[in-house]
């Protein structure tokens, strides 16, 4: 499938554009929801304000994310992708700016979970910010290429919240979920700049 005479769509990319779409699902159903229909709000008592803020940032992130991302790729409604990504970055630094703030409190056991999800979000707005920086001095290649770092990172919430639903390492006890948050941004993000640097390490 080829879109205008540009790139096929069905390519490695797209597929792994696709499966980060689908996999987002449950953990909406699982989470996300929960926090919306104010099942889920006994549990943050004393720091609600700042998990609603943070889950509506993380919405944006995934979903304005992806919109800027397909726009970027197809050029289809491109007229939009500019203030879809304007939207992206503030909402999504909004709620970054939440789970920093989260971080700093640590209001759930264990503490050291708030290091992996803190330094995550600190991530996300350097990269969100160097994906500013290079649209505004009209450098798009970089642009391009700090927006799908910083998609990755926006779709490393789904990881992160599975790993507080599945023990992934059981024998390291309460430490589990925190090694599990830790692996599942760090190595999507590592992997990502890999393929994203795998040309220039190619032979000449």
């Amino acid at each position: 499938m080829t879109i205008a005479g540009r790139r096929p769509l069905v390519r490695a990319p797209g597929v792994l554009f696709a499966l980060a779409l689908l996999t987002t699902v449950p953990i909406l159903v699982r989470v996300v929801l929960p926090m919306l229909d104010g099942a889920g709000w006994g549990a943050h008592r004393g720091h609600l304000g700042l998990v609603l803020v943070h889950v509506a940032g993380g919405l944006a992130m995934l979903f304005l994310g992806a919109a800027a991302m397909f726009i970027g790729w197809t050029r289809r409604g491109f007229a939009w992708h500019r203030w879809i990504g304007y939207s992206y970055l503030s909402l999504g630094s909004t709620g970054a700016a939440a789970a920093l703030l989260l971080a700093w409190q640590a209001p759930h056991e264990p503490k050291s979970l708030y290091m992996a999800t803190g330094t995550l979000a600190a991530v996300w707005l350097l990269v969100a910010a160097m994906a500013f920086r290079a649209a505004r001095n009209r450098r798009f290649e970089a642009h391009r290429q700090w927006m799908i770092r910083s998609y990755v990172l926006s779709w490393t919430f789904v990881g992160c919240r599975i790993a507080t639903l599945v023990d992934v390492y059981p024998w390291l006890g309460a430490e589990s979920v925190t090694t599990a948050i830790w692996i599942n941004w760090v190595v999507p993000l590592v992997l990502c700049e890999v393929a994203l640097q795998w040309r220039s390490g190619a032979r000449v």
